[in-house]
């Protein structure tokens, strides 16, 4: 098989399983966030702290994309932002409780669904599919 055909396939399986979860969220679990919400509101759950230029940073999109989601995740009441004292040009993003129990929810919601999805397959291939994507991270990070 080619570099192209192969390529092509991953981006066509991959682009499958982001719209999946994104159907997921929207008509399992909660109907007013979207996956790139979801992937940055867990984000600032992991790193206190963080800035929206970290954010943007670590998922490779523009800031403006970013100050879009941390306005709606704001307004949701799912995040507050905290002036840097020292530094007033810096803003920092924490998550509320409202955020964390909404966190909670959603990941246990999510891995219930996607746990039925994982069945179909042994825990090696499930092992050997994760560290290979682990892998392409790492290498692309790499550049």
């Amino acid at each position: 098989m080619q570099m192209k055909e192969l390529i092509e396939r991953y981006q066509t399986a991959m682009n499958q399983v982001y719209r999946r979860v994104n159907i997921l969220l929207k008509e399992k679990i909660h109907s007013d966030i979207t996956s790139d919400q979801f992937a940055t509101l867990h984000y600032i759950t992991k790193n206190e702290k963080c800035t929206s230029t970290d954010i943007a940073n670590e998922f490779g999109v523009g800031k403006s994309a970013v100050t879009a989601q941390i306005n709606r995740l704001f307004d949701k009441g799912l995040i507050e932002r905290d002036r840097d004292d020292n530094d007033r040009r810096v803003i920092y993003l924490h998550v509320t409780d409202k955020g964390i129990d909404f966190v909670e929810f959603t990941e246990k919601a999510l891995f219930s669904e996607l746990e039925k999805y994982l069945t179909n397959f042994d825990q090696e291939e499930i092992y050997t599919f994760i560290h290979s994507l682990e892998k392409l991270a790492k290498v692309m990070n790499e550049e």
